[in-house]
């Protein structure tokens, strides 16, 4: 009787961590994505260091996700053989290289961030370079090289256990973060040093749970934290994305001499002015008494001139240059 409950909770753990890993998985691809279409709009440096920490995470969940169904879906017979080995060696080592990757990028980003002086951020750098290269040849070492061949079992260890042990260092980053969050001068450092300390430190109560809950499973609970993280940056991007381009453009000051150090017409300052009120290419067109598509061709000479793609692209170079 005892056997059976204890079989049935165990089949009910798996079921969750399906579940969990299924949800977070595709809520940082989704986030992803969507960092991605607002860097591609403003190649804002915030939307950049977010992408840096992101791209690593969702190539690793995904593939998490990969190796977490395919023996579910393929027939046993077809998960053997020197091809398979071979397959599972390269998820084995890419999965190694994808977590050494996040957990460096995060450590500087944090670096970045804290509110410490040039010397002090290049020392801690390369202490970080450091931890997480040992880090990285204590793995390849544990897991490729004890696993005698045996590359089903080593990716099995990898997936389970790697990313897992891995993401201990980012208690570490949340002790930091709580700790210089209230020298921080700037407004975005205190915000993001405050996401950081209270996604991460949390994993300090949710590694006893992954040990009790998901030991034999490839989510941990350690990526629910990542995955409250992306979802913290999220709307931190796209409040101050919305604050900084789409709600304050009528705020925009044109400073005519940096136009004309860019070979900026009267007439295409008279549409940058008229872009700044938020006016459609049809309206200016009426305003100005010339052809939707002649304003067109001003709008793109102005984007060549100015090295922009778009107008959000255009709005931030203004803000970064207005008048005294």
């Amino acid at each position: 009787m005892r056997v059976v409950e204890s079989r049935k909770r165990g089949h009910t753990v798996f079921i969750i961590g399906d579940i969990l890993l299924f949800i977070t998985t595709a809520l940082v691809l989704s986030i992803t994505c969507l960092c991605i279409l607002l860097h591609v709009r403003a190649r804002d440096a915030y939307t950049k260091g977010f992408l840096t920490v992101l791209i690593p995470l969702c190539l690793q969940m995904n593939l998490t996700l990969l190796m977490t169904y395919i023996p579910r879906v393929y027939d046993p017979s077809q998960l053997s053989g020197e091809t398979y080995e071979a397959f599972c060696l390269v998820l084995t080592v890419v999965s190694i290289f994808l977590t050494t990757t996040l957990l460096l990028v995060m450590s500087r980003y944090l670096i970045d961030l804290l509110p410490a002086t040039e010397k002090q951020k290049h020392l801690g750098n390369r202490l970080v370079l450091a931890i997480i290269t040992l880090y990285l040849v204590l793995s390849l070492y544990f897991i490729i090289l004890r696993s005698e061949g045996n590359w089903t079992s080593a990716m099995d260890y990898t997936f389970r256990y790697h990313f897992f042990s891995g993401s201990m260092l980012m208690v570490v980053l949340g002790i930091t973060s709580l700790i210089y969050r209230k020298k921080a001068t700037l407004w975005e450092e205190e915000q993001l040093l405050r996401g950081i300390s209270i996604t991460f430190l949390p994993l300090v109560i949710t590694f006893p749970l992954d040990l009790i809950f998901f030991r034999h499973h490839a989510f941990k609970l350690a990526y629910l934290s990542f995955s409250i993280f992306v979802v913290y940056l999220y709307f931190f991007i796209s409040r101050r994305y919305f604050q900084k381009y789409e709600v304050s453009y009528q705020q925009l000051t044109v400073q005519a001499d940096i136009l004309r150090a860019h070979g900026i017409s009267i007439r295409e300052e008279e549409i940058i002015r008229l872009l700044v009120q938020g006016k459609t290419n049809r309206e200016i067109a009426e305003k100005l008494f010339i052809s939707t598509n002649t304003v067109k061709t001003h709008v793109k000479n102005i984007y060549g001139k100015l090295n922009v793609s778009n107008r959000v692209q255009l709005f931030s170079l203004l803000k970064e240059n207005p008048t005294p």
